[in-house]
């Protein structure tokens, strides 16, 4: 087992995606659809806590974002009653099968101009870092 933590400012993190350019680089087609479904502080909010549950998956796989994982190799979905589920996809999925992950749960939340997520990288008896 694994953890990453990642603890965020929304209001800064707004700023750094503030174009759309850059949104698609971080979020997924389905991210930015399911985002799409809120307005103005609410959607600025969603879209942070994913960030922030991508950089806590990151870090429970041991690898930072540029090391051989891409931001959409992660994508942060949802299960039918709307939990954070971790779909890993690209380099993220070469990493966790090495590493003999079998799976990764996330959790995040967001309070005021906060936003922080934990995940957990679980992996099979005998898997490697």
């Amino acid at each position: 087992m694994s953890i990453g933590v990642d603890l965020l400012r929304v209001s800064r993190f707004t700023r750094a995606v503030a174009s759309e350019r850059a949104r698609r680089r971080v979020f997924t087609a389905n991210e930015l659809a399911r985002a799409g479904r809120y307005t103005g502080r609410r959607a600025e909010e969603w879209l942070a806590g994913r960030f922030c549950a991508k950089e806590a998956v990151a870090k429970a796989l041991r690898r930072g974002l540029g090391q051989g994982l891409l931001w959409q190799d992660i994508e942060i979905a949802q299960d039918e009653y709307g939990a954070p589920v971790v779909v890993l996809t690209g380099g993220a999925r070469r990493i966790a099968e090495a590493a003999g992950i079998v799976g990764v749960e996330v959790t995040l939340t967001h309070q005021e101009d906060w936003a922080i997520s934990f995940a957990m990288a679980v992996r099979r008896t005998g898997g490697t870092a």
